[in-house]
């Protein structure tokens, strides 16, 4: 008997924005401060018997800014096993969370976030859920799939391999802009 299983993943790191970098040095500066606070103040007003309160509060001031700033370090796998697509996020490379997971044959549109024909802007609504799922380091391999999570809407950014597009365009040539032996940085897909 012959299996013409489908199994792809793909592994994308995402860089860190301007953002998450003044973020980081905001909550740090943050939490130095909140430990001074929590520690010198007791001891203005005389209270110095708090000395393992206040140590106890300070380690969990620590630790929330620890856990907060590990939190920043994000991956996003992007997994095709026969007709069934999910992304997952990985915190860290210790933490993993299900963001996504569907069936290909229900995606709406797959194609590039530039494409002329089949517009971003079209799938674009308030009332639809965003995820974006690339590595924020190349805007031109961005692809988007429009499709529903229950009763959502959902318009999903990733930055896919030609060969994870190609599994998909096997599983939903109707609706994939991607076709095979075509490069994928082409403005349109054709």
């Amino acid at each position: 008997m012959l299996y013409n299983d489908v199994h792809v993943e793909q592994v994308v790191k995402r860089e860190l924005t301007s953002k998450d970098k003044l973020f980081r040095v905001l909550l740090i500066i943050l939490a130095v401060f909140a430990g001074l606070v929590v520690n010198i103040v007791p001891l203005l007003f005389g209270i110095g018997y708090l000395f393992l309160f206040t140590g106890a509060l300070t380690c969990g001031i620590g630790f929330f800014c620890y856990y907060s700033l590990t939190g920043l370090k994000k991956e996003y796998e992007y997994s095709l096993v026969n007709d069934s697509f999910s992304i997952d996020v990985i915190k860290n490379k210790r933490r993993r969370l299900e963001l996504f997971s569907g069936s290909v044959h229900e995606f709406e549109m797959v194609a590039k976030k530039d494409d002329d024909r089949h517009p971003y802007s079209e799938f674009n609504k308030d009332n639809v859920l965003h995820a974006n799922c690339t590595s924020g380091t190349a805007p031109d391999n961005e692809w988007y799939i429009a499709t529903k999570m229950g009763q959502s809407k959902v318009l999903i950014t990733i930055e896919p391999q030609e060969k994870l597009l190609n599994a998909i365009y096997r599983q939903n040539p109707r609706n994939t802009m991607y076709r095979p032996g075509k490069s994928v940085g082409t403005k349109k897909a054709e």
